[in-house]
């Protein structure tokens, strides 16, 4: 009893505590660390194309989340900090918003309520079916991508999280090199 009790006391606090979608975040995560991040085609909120695939070269971070999502809410501040930081090194954040797929009969209301709390100042742009098919289902929000400068997924976000965790998975991508082009 007493080496179980100290075999507790060794095990991390910040450790996480399997719940009942222990296993669906993690199979999740793995399926997309290390892989290429499917492209997509998606309109911003004033109607221009923006395309995965031309923002090689940079540091994205890819945010799925929807306007009545408490967490999403949560971390939205500290997203806008964190491109207000670094957008000049690099980094490019992308909101893909979700309501038209999580609460279509809101028709996009509560999108507009939302920016009026929250003037996003990085592209927001409209998920669709596709998107959300492409990235197996979301099954979380928000959950955030982060690609390397190939376009490599580094890391999975599962949920919200505050902008110094971002902050630290950032920064060396930043500081690393560019991916030598085609040509070089």
């Amino acid at each position: 009893m007493v080496a179980a009790l100290a075999g507790l006391a060794l095990a991390p606090a910040t450790a996480p505590t399997p719940g009942p979608h222990a296993g669906l975040r993690v199979s999740y995560i793995e399926s997309f660390t290390g892989k290429r991040a499917p492209l997509f085609t998606l309109k911003d909120l004033q109607g221009k194309m923006v395309k995965l695939s031309a923002l090689r070269g940079k540091v994205v971070l890819l945010n799925f989340w929807y306007s009545t999502c408490l967490p999403c809410r949560n971390e939205t501040p500290d997203l806008i900090t964190l491109h207000s930081q670094y957008k000049d090194d690099g980094l490019v954040i992308l909101g893909i918003n979700l309501d038209d797929v999580m609460i279509p009969q809101m028709q996009g209301r509560e999108l507009t309520k939302f920016l009026m709390n929250y003037p996003i100042p990085y592209p927001v742009l409209k998920g669709d079916k596709k998107i959300v098919d492409d990235y197996r289902g979301v099954p979380v929000q928000p959950v955030s991508f982060l690609l390397d400068r190939a376009g490599i997924v580094t890391r999975v976000f599962w949920g919200a999280y505050p902008g110094s965790i971002y902050e630290r998975a950032v920064r060396p991508l930043l500081e690393a090199p560019a991916p030598a082009g085609p040509g070089a």
